[in-house]
């Protein structure tokens, strides 16, 4: 049986306080006795019960945890459902390219969670540029809804951004399905210039 250290040590810990009182109440033992007794107990159900390694001292591969890409994982799937509700509520124009990128952000999250040296390379990404790049396409689509008349031609050069987002993470996709490093840097560099720019 594998427990985490903390659930670990209160399992140890009840047993042992169970065997203490087995051994003073029912077995008439002094207290030093059944306390010694009981600690040793403690101690030996610790040796016994194996310590479940924490997802953040599992390494995957070179330096890279467990919990960084389970991490990578979860910001990537609140990606995935940011981006398909802006999608949903966008007017009617705007909902393919924002499904398309949906679909890029969810197989980018696939990757990275299949193999690691992925994660590396789109770590910077993940944690640095996809969050201000979702808020982006949420407050395009929230404006989207809200603009009327001779504004909607305002919106033009925002669906351009998006599109150049899009495009950006569409090829992120696709360097992380062909494992090419080189070119994922290049296009994550590139959607930064873009995040920044906009």
């Amino acid at each position: 049986m594998r427990l985490p250290d903390g659930m670990r040590q209160v399992v140890a810990g009840v047993l042992a306080a169970g065997a203490f009182l087995g051994l003073y109440f029912g077995l008439l033992l002094q207290w030093w006795l059944s306390g010694g007794l009981a600690a040793a107990v403690y101690f030996a159900l610790l040796l016994v019960i194996a310590r479940r390694t924490p997802l953040s001292e599992l390494m995957l591969s070179d330096r890279v945890s467990a919990a960084d890409v389970a991490a990578a994982g979860a910001a990537l799937a609140e990606a995935v459902n940011r981006v398909g509700h802006a999608a949903g509520t966008a007017p009617d124009a705007d909902r393919p390219g924002l499904a398309e990128l949906q679909s890029h952000l969810a197989s980018i999250r696939e990757q990275v969670l299949a193999d690691p040296a992925d994660y590396r390379s789109a770590q910077r990404f993940i944690t640095s540029y996809l969050p201000r790049m979702v808020d982006s396409v949420e407050g395009f689509a929230a404006l989207a809804r809200r603009v009327q008349g001779p504004d909607v031609a305002r919106l033009q050069p925002l669906r351009e951004g998006l599109a150049t987002y899009r495009e950006a993470v569409a090829r992120i996709d696709r360097a992380c399905l062909e494992n090419d490093f080189t070119a994922l840097e290049a296009e994550i560099d590139a959607l930064a210039f873009q995040v920044k720019r906009g």
